[in-house]
């Protein structure tokens, strides 16, 4: 579970202008990781045309649709936070935890995603912090 969230995955200040654009960033930096080819990236934007990703509180989780889990090499996140927030659906986004997941492993990682984000303490360092090791670790460690 230590490599599920690489440092070269976090980026703190990413620009988007669309929930598309977001989304997008994030099945770039998947595929930039080697974690995903592009036909998974391109199932994130499918998939939340059916199912908007936005969890509240700031936060998206965007993946694929369970038939691109085939185009999955490996499990990984990707954490990207904007400089300005945007519209998603029917809330505002700053922050973004893209998944790739070949299996039912992104059932684990959305509970103790929700988990973390209910502690707000938590919540707000995944917002603010500038250190992307501290990040790493809160999200993979929960500390």
């Amino acid at each position: 579970m230590a490599d599920l969230l690489q440092l070269a995955g976090i980026t703190l200040d990413a620009t988007a202008s669309s929930r598309e654009e977001a989304v997008a960033i994030c099945g770039a930096k998947l595929i930039e990781l080697g974690a995903v080819s592009p036909e998974y990236a391109a199932a994130m934007w499918e998939r939340e045309l059916t199912f908007p990703s936005e969890l509240g509180d700031g936060f998206a989780i965007p993946h694929g649709t369970d038939e691109s889990r085939v185009f999955v090499n490996f499990d990984q996140l990707v954490f990207i936070r904007l400089q300005r927030p945007i519209t998603w659906v029917n809330e505002e986004v700053s922050v973004m935890v893209g998944i790739a997941s070949a299996g039912d492993g992104h059932v684990e990682i959305l509970g103790n995603l929700a988990d973390l984000l209910m502690e707000e303490d938590k919540a707000e360092i995944l917002r603010t912090s500038n250190n992307p090791e501290v990040i790493r670790d809160l999200i993979v460690k929960g500390e």
